[in-house]
């Protein structure tokens, strides 16, 4: 089930199935108001002051519980709603909390003081903007800055696509129920949620359908096959990376590296003449050609298993002529950047690619814009794979992976690798791993968690000025385990 990630339909689909065989609804309410609780305690343990804020429906109801709990532990606690209980489960718990003695009040205005607040108001069903007193309650909670719990989706936030619906809650912990959600870990979901808990109040693993909208990538299945004793280099596919116009050398030096470092055979490059004196310097390993003339470009590719071009190409002639006899190859690629703004210029269908766009690019290879990709990243991903074909991975926070089998999702990563050169990196990596076990979703979701585990292992230091090529190592590490 954690290998999963649900949408809202999904879930409600689990709940019915629940109440069906006999789990009363206001049991699996209970369950979730309890741990809600418990884990507000550990994270909070010295709060003793704590407001609820309750919306009408089932996650009002799930606040409800919380208050209830609190009370009876001794805690000060009392109850805000936007609007009395319409559910028969919520107002159930309402009339249970007020049993014990929580004062519980309509929205005034203002927030009462406490030193942590609980976001019970909107569930997993908000598709309209947030407006008028929800609006209101949502802005003096983000202005008062206190941690916030939210229960099960920071209210405000769309929990199949993790865009904001106007405005949104930023929690300190989110506890949510039953699986992951696409929308706590993409897009702008994925930076309100806080820490992020799940909680399966003890449904079973036959409630669940035998897959999810995603894969939830995750480093326990991270395991590369061991190589034979009798192997050389032949056997692990030979990269060629293309692009580095003049001053961007750098870009096709990082993702050169990254393939070395992801096990390839060999690596060699096809760059600006001028980066080639650098390249060897930096890396012996690596086999460099500087390109004069476009077509000496054709006997590199006729050698190379999978090529990777993008980083550094340009948008300017040298770039366009490259990307003019790249798309009449038929080898297997990874097309990255400025490769990506040539492709967006002429659109061509293939399956044996990976595209690996930022929201930027994908705005630009479905004619549209990054704000309006971050708000549908995942139906932006699906539309990326009927529209070009191949693999694609959607770059950013809670990074996706999509092709015709399906989707994964990537949890892991952070801000620190907000950064140049990160892009290069994750398309080398893509590269050399696709060298080996070939382009599948499979091959490049653990391109992406490498990547992002990497990240977050070079992060471990502080992530204010990690740099792109402090993944190097980490990923090595990541191959070997």
């Amino acid at each position: 089930m954690e290998k999963h990630v649900y949408n809202s339909r999904q879930i409600r689909d689990i709940e019915q199935k629940a109440f069906a065989s006999g789990i009363a609804s206001e049991s699996l309410m209970q369950r979730a108001g309890s741990a809600v609780f418990t884990l507000m305690r550990q994270q909070f343990s010295q709060a003793r002051k704590i407001v609820v804020l309750c919306g009408p429906g089932n996650n009002g109801g799930d606040g409800y519980v919380v208050a209830r709990l609190a009370r009876e532990a001794g805690l000060d606690v009392c109850v805000q709603f936007s609007a009395p209980p319409k559910t028969q489960d919520a107002k159930t718990m309402a009339a249970l909390c007020e049993q014990t003695g929580v004062v519980m009040s309509p929205w005034d205005g203002s927030l009462k003081p406490a030193e942590i607040y609980v976001d019970a108001l909107l569930g997993i069903g908000l598709n309209a903007p947030v407006t008028g007193m929800l609006a209101a309650m949502v802005s003096a909670l983000n202005h008062l800055g206190r941690p916030v719990v939210a229960i099960d989706v920071p209210s405000g936030i769309n929990a199949d696509s993790g865009a904001v619906m106007g405005m949104a809650v930023r929690a300190a912990l989110t506890v949510t129920f039953i699986g992951y959600k696409p929308g706590l870990l993409t897009g702008e979901g994925a930076s309100h949620t806080g820490r992020l808990v799940l909680k399966h109040l003890r449904l079973t693993p036959h409630f669940y359908p035998p897959t999810g909208v995603a894969g939830y990538l995750s480093q326990e299945e991270l395991r590369f096959p061991r190589r034979p004793r009798n192997a050389h280099k032949g056997n692990f596919g030979h990269v060629l990376v293309i692009g580095g116009d003049e001053g961007m050398g750098g870009a096709v030096m990082m993702a050169a590296e990254a393939a070395l470092r992801a096990g390839a055979g060999r690596v060699s490059v096809a760059t600006h003449p001028t980066h080639v004196s650098a390249l060897l310097a930096r890396c012996p390993e690596v086999m460099v050609r500087g390109l004069t003339h476009a077509e000496d470009l054709v006997l590199m590719m006729e050698s190379a298993d999978m090529m990777v071009v993008g980083p550094g190409l340009g948008r300017l002639a040298w770039g366009q002529r490259l990307w003019a006899l790249v798309r009449e190859s038929q080898k297997p690629m990874v097309v990255d950047a400025d490769a990506l703004f040539w492709l967006a210029q002429e659109p061509f269908k293939r399956d044996n690619r990976v595209l690996t766009p930022h929201p930027g690019e994908a705005g630009l290879l479905l004619e549209s814009y990054a704000a309006r990709i971050q708000d549908i990243r995942p139906e932006a991903a699906q539309s990326l794979v009927e529209r070009y074909g191949g693999v694609v991975v959607l770059k950013g926070a809670g990074t996706l992976v999509c092709s015709s089998e399906g989707m994964s999702l990537c949890p892991a990563g952070n801000p620190g690798m907000a950064t140049a050169g990160m892009g290069d990196i994750l398309a080398g990596l893509m590269g050399g791993l696709c060298a080996q076990f070939g382009i599948s979703l499979k091959t490049a979701g653990e391109a992406v968690l490498v990547h992002a585990l990497a990240g977050d292992a070079a992060a471990t230091g502080g992530q204010r000025g990690l740099l792109a090529t402090d993944l190097l190592p980490h990923i090595r590490e990541l191959m070997n385990r």
